[in-house]
């Protein structure tokens, strides 16, 4: 159980910033009430979620940033913070630029992700999207990393558990 998507969206529309930003403020506070984590949604945002997850930082405060496409800078203030950074087919793009983060970034601090039923991986970009092709940005992770997928499929689950406070249903 989580609380999310939650976040800042600047990509459309900045009319209603401030509304935004105490929407989140107060899903924050539910969060640390109800010690859940929280799933980000940072469109065109990143900086702006950061600093107001600094700003309300507390123990117990902790989740996910979905999506994540920031700079190696944003990733590393994100996990100082407790998060992880939530991994998908954006992965896979030839200029998507996460690409070029990730192999910095520690395995503890990622999860894979889907995004669908959009962000479809190569090569299926432009298609939608569908749960079967994490398997594809779990191969991508894998080969940048250096590491084999058993390895990458073992450590994003285990991250992923860990954060939510349940075990997968294996074999199921």
């Amino acid at each position: 159980c989580a609380i999310g998507e939650i976040g800042l969206d600047f990509y459309w529309d900045l009319t209603f910033v401030e509304q935004q930003e105490e929407a989140f403020r107060t899903q924050v506070a539910w969060a640390l009430e109800f010690d859940l984590p929280i799933v980000i949604h940072s469109r065109d945002s990143i900086d702006r979620n950061l600093q107001l997850l600094e700003e309300l930082a507390a123990p117990g405060l902790r989740g996910i940033f979905h999506c994540f496409t920031g700079t190696l800078e944003q990733a590393r203030r994100a996990i100082d913070l407790g998060f992880l950074l939530g991994i998908g087919g954006v992965l896979t793009f030839k200029n998507g630029g996460i690409d070029q983060v990730v192999p910095e970034l520690p395995l503890e601090a990622l999860v894979l992700e889907t995004d669908a039923p959009y962000l479809a991986p190569v090569p299926y970009r432009g298609k939608r999207n569908e749960s079967a092709y994490v398997r594809i940005v779990a191969e991508k992770l894998a080969d940048l990393k250096g590491l084999s997928l058993e390895e990458v499929a073992t450590a994003t689950t285990a991250n992923a558990e860990k954060l939510f406070g349940h075990t997968t249903f294996a074999g199921a």
